[in-house]
Formats: C-alpha cells, structure tokens, sequence
C-alpha cells in the first residue's frame, strides 16, 4: 500500500488541496497526519482534498486548540484523531505515530522494539532513516512557513521505500 504522510500543515489550506491531488494521483490508501493541522476545518478540507474512501488517521500537534470541536468536525468528515499518539498494524507493518513535541518519547517509540515505522512531525524538518531496523520519517513541513519548502513523504509500505515530494 501506498500510504500518504503529512504534517505541520498550520493551516495552509491552498498546500493541503496540492498534497491531496498529489495523494490521489498516486493512489494512496490510507493518509496518515503527524499533527499541527491547527483549527478544526483543517480536517474537513484535508478531507476535501483526498476524496472519499481514503482513510484519515492523526494525531494532535502542539498548536491544536478547540480539540472538543475538532474531534466532531473531523468525525463528520470521516478523519480519525487518535489522541497524542497511536500505534497501527499495516500491511505486517508496526507503525508509531507521534507529533514529537518530546525528544525523549520519541527516541523511546524508535527504540522500543514496537514498532517497524515511526512517524512524527514538529521539526519542520524532512528526517527518512534508518535506527537500527526502525523506518523513521518525518515528512518535513506542509505548511512551508519555517524552510520555505512544502513537503509530504510517500511511503511504499511493500518496500518500506519513502519517497519526500515538494507541492
């Protein structure tokens, strides 16, 4: 499967709608969102932009206030907010999905054995590499606002292959 990794998009709706197009040109399965989306229609656009029977999964970010309102307007539009983090077995993958606001924790989820791919965000960084037999990837920033460069990563689940796209 083909799974679409996005975070830190602080409300940039115009990069959301591009990174969607991106998703569905390339027939991505699942989305999967590292937190800081920012406000709630966040998740109605990222909907919007990916197009029915894609499923959404994130978690929250740092910079998400109206969590309450959130949880309804993302369950509206079929987008799953599973907490501060969450764990998902895909394709015999062991995934960790985690903003990282805490080094520590994160460090912990790479070493941990759990999980096979861990992904998070918060950096505004791009990081694809390798721990040990851990897949670490942060897709860099879709927002733009800290490096100049929108980014999204594409994940091969089948070849644990990541590829990191500008839109």
């Amino acid at each position: 499967m083909l799974v679409g990794i996005i975070s830190d998009t602080h409300d940039n709706v115009e990069v959301v709608r591009r990174a969607g197009a991106l998703f569905r040109e390339r027939g991505v399965g699942l989305v999967i969102h590292a937190g800081d989306w920012v406000a709630p229609f966040m998740a109605a656009r990222l909907r919007r932009a990916v197009g029915e029977g894609v499923r959404i999964v994130g978690v929250w970010g740092n910079n998400e206030g109206e969590r309450v309102h959130f949880v309804r307007v993302a369950a509206e539009h079929g987008v799953e907010v599973m907490g501060d983090a969450f764990s998902m077995a895909l394709d015999g993958l062991r995934v960790g999905v985690y903003h990282g606001t805490s080094q520590l924790l994160l460090d912990a989820m790479v070493r941990s054995g759990m999980f096979d791919v861990v992904v998070y965000g918060h950096t505004h960084r791009v990081d694809v590499r390798v721990v040990g037999d851990v897949l670490v990837v942060n897709p860099g920033e879709a927002c733009g606002c800290v490096t100049g460069k929108s980014t999204v990563a594409l994940l091969d689940t089948a070849t644990r292959k990541v590829e990191v796209v500008e839109v």
